[in-house]
């Protein structure tokens, strides 16, 4: 059956005109909650199981680490199980620093308390400065001393 040439040019420029479907568009749906949020609510209601209580009228929380910096919740939520020795602290931290947050510290704490906190801020500037003269010597001890008259061009040859 032999194609007509014309109709078949008259078809295509039609069929352009009208194409059936087109691009797709994908939107994103909003999610409801996020991986944090959900996590929160498994906290809170593991939490509920052990007949926990929300700590009222907490302004702040600090955790102190062993390397000098410090874990600060400024809006923090708390609750308590006594029953199981458990006390959940969540919000969002920050880590900071412990000479950025000795001031605020000072204030909040009792003379025993601040005699430590005073030791372990000086026992850390010494370690830092201890570490710091101890990259100076390891950065001296990994450039090989150079011998006179000896040249590296014969062994790498």
């Amino acid at each position: 059956m032999p194609i007509d040439q014309e109709k078949l040019a008259k078809l295509q420029k039609m069929s352009a005109n009208n194409k059936v479907g087109g691009r797709r568009k994908f939107t994103k749906k909003p999610s409801s909650s996020s991986s944090s949020n959900k996590d929160d609510t498994k906290l809170v209601a593991e939490m509920a199981k052990m007949n926990a209580v929300t700590v009222d009228n907490v302004a702040e929380a600090n955790f102190f680490k062993d390397d000098g910096n410090v874990i600060h919740f400024n809006r923090v939520g708390v609750q308590t199980a006594e029953k199981f020795n458990t006390s959940v602290f969540y919000g969002a931290p920050q880590t900071k620093p412990l000479q950025q947050m000795f001031p605020q510290i000072l204030s909040q704490m009792g003379p025993e308390a601040l005699q430590a906190l005073t030791q372990l801020a000086s026992q850390l500037e010494k370690n830092d400065a201890a570490k710091k003269a101890g990259s100076e010597e390891k950065a001296d001890e990994a450039i090989p001393e150079l011998v006179e008259g000896k040249t590296f061009d014969a062994d790498v040859e």
